[in-house]
């Protein structure tokens, strides 16, 4: 019905599509030295024509519109935002364009009226078990060179303009919907829009920049790593350097204490998101290998211990979890690292995927593996197992003793609900540890791993003898005894870890942290 409709629609409507920014805006941002406004709106009028920008691309993107048509009103509408941003851009020098509010507002409006006429087209059809580029794209190859030729405008002005938080706003805005439509082809503007956010951007634009970064990468799964693999470190670095000036400057009010707080869950929600879309492998690449320890060292030490935030604590423990999981129980990437319920894996074996490649299918590969490809990245690599070592030492020498030191703080509140959901991922912690001490996962060539029947490594009671476990070996002569814990109660621990399944073993670690904190801070 629409295409009937899309040749007299977008004239009739034209006329209302002239952008001029509000006086009053312009002297808002006058007075907030030109900082965007809150929540992305708040532009008057300007707001009310975003909705008819929107609805001219929703009525351009039925596929039955002759293309010849959606090209000539796409024109329509799209030429006078080009020519006013770039006339704009032309008139002024970078520094007079910053310095003028209503110039700011104008391009700020030019480019999100160009992201609003994109939003109107449906997103790309990305399936999360197959290349994105493999997915059946919507857009007309016409249609994709005027939306391309849009993303090359945007960036070239955010890099210009990086420097106002309007202008980084915009753009984040436009480009994001581009990357919803286009799909892989607009990643490879990834790296440039990153870094045009991240050089200039507040601790409120960087949370917001994280989440975005999160969803990027489970959607285009495994066809962003390459991207994401370059932006790891930027990323990183910038969070580390907001959260460390903190530490020695201190939070200068509750709110900046508040948007502290969200940029370490967004930042740690960011690092879950990449493990989920089975894209680990990002961290093993020789720019960002030798950094490993110190990018998972922060996480172990201060996120995963820090009882005022056990929201924190848990996305922590999680992301320990699965990094353990990924380098020290699979690191050939022969299993997911998706959190499944039991209920999703039945359901994908009951459709006869199979569950293991040496058992079942051995020409098949898994996302893991395919990332590493993408990335051209050899697992077995001597980069690759130097790194693997480096985060095992980390994890014996810091993560273990984590697991304890965080629930018997005296300010964990245990019977908290939130802090209970801590002790289950450091119950999956030492669970999945004493699994990667297992002899013929320790010691073993990866075969042991790539024979377990199912899609996501699991749990069970591993049992067997304890002696020859790496990790039992260690709690039990090593870290538990060091904790004041005495011989008795040291081989109850271990052996409760070893034979109890998932929520028993909680129950019995819940038990076992109260226990400490009633005797002081000791087991004895």
């Amino acid at each position: 019905v629409l295409p009937v409709y899309s040749t007299e629609f977008i004239p009739a409507v034209v006329d209302l599509l002239d952008i001029r920014p509000d006086p009053s805006h312009i002297s808002n941002l006058v007075a907030t030295g030109g900082a965007a406004s809150s929540g992305g709106g708040g532009y008057g009028l300007f707001d009310s024509q975003l909705y008819l920008f929107e609805s001219c691309g929703v009525m351009l993107s039925p596929t039955e519109l002759e293309d010849n048509m959606r090209m000539s009103l796409l024109q329509h509408l799209f030429n006078p935002l080009f020519s006013g941003a770039q006339r704009l851009m032309n008139q002024k020098s970078t520094d007079q364009i910053l310095q003028d509010p209503r110039s700011l507002l104008q391009i700020h409006h030019y480019l999100t009226a160009i992201g609003s006429i994109v939003k109107g087209f449906p997103d790309v059809r990305v399936d999360a078990k197959i290349a994105a580029a493999s997915s059946p794209h919507q857009l007309s190859s016409s249609t994709s060179q005027v939306f391309l030729k849009a993303a090359d405008m945007c960036i070239v002005i955010l890099e210009t303009l990086q420097a106002s938080q309007l202008i980084r706003e915009a753009a984040r805005f436009t480009l994001s919907r581009m990357l919803s439509v286009l799909g892989a082809e607009a990643l490879p503007y990834m790296p440039r829009l990153i870094d045009g956010l991240v050089t200039s951007c507040a601790v409120e634009e960087l949370s917001d920049l994280l989440g975005f970064l999160g969803l990027i990468v489970f959607k285009f799964k495994p066809d962003v790593a390459p991207t994401a693999s370059k932006l790891l470190l930027p990323v990183i670095s910038k969070v580390y350097g907001f959260l460390d000036q903190v530490s020695q400057d201190g939070a200068t009010g509750t709110d900046e204490a508040m948007l502290l707080i969200e940029l370490r869950k967004a930042y740690l929600t960011w690092v879950v998101a990449i493990f989920n879309s089975d894209l680990d492998a990002i961290f093993l690449t020789p720019q960002n290998a030798p950094h490993l320890v110190t990018i998972f060292r922060p996480i172990a030490t201060q996120l995963a211990t820090d009882p005022s935030n056990p929201q924190c604590q848990r996305l922590a423990f999680n992301i320990l979890f699965k990094a353990i999981q990924a380098w020290m129980v699979d690191p050939k990437g022969w299993h997911t690292l998706t959190t499944m319920t039991p209920a999703g894996i039945a359901a994908l074996t009951s459709k006869g995927t199979p569950a293991s490649a040496s058992s079942q299918d051995p020409g098949r590969i898994f996302m893991r593996q395919i990332t590493a490809q993408r990335l051209e990245l050899d697992l077995d690599s001597a980069l690759v197992r130097e790194a693997r070592n480096q985060f095992r030492d980390l994890v014996s020498k810091t993560v273990v003793s984590t697991c304890f030191e965080a629930t018997t703080h005296p300010d964990f509140r245990i019977t908290d609900a939130q802090a209970s959901m801590v002790v289950t991922e450091v119950a999956g912690v030492l669970q999945i540890l004493l699994m990667a001490g297992m002899p013929e996962i320790a010691e073993g060539d990866g075969s042991a791993v790539a024979a377990m029947n199912a899609p996501q490594i699991l749990t069970p009671p591993i049992g067997g003898d304890l002696n020859r476990n790496q990790f039992a070996s260690y709690l039990f002569t090593g870290l538990l005894p060091s904790l004041g814990c005495p011989t008795a109660m040291a081989t109850e621990f271990v052996q409760a870890l070893a034979s109890l399944d998932q929520k028993q073993f909680k129950k019995y670690l819940a038990a076992f942290i109260s226990s400490s904190r009633n005797n002081g801070g000791s087991s004895s």
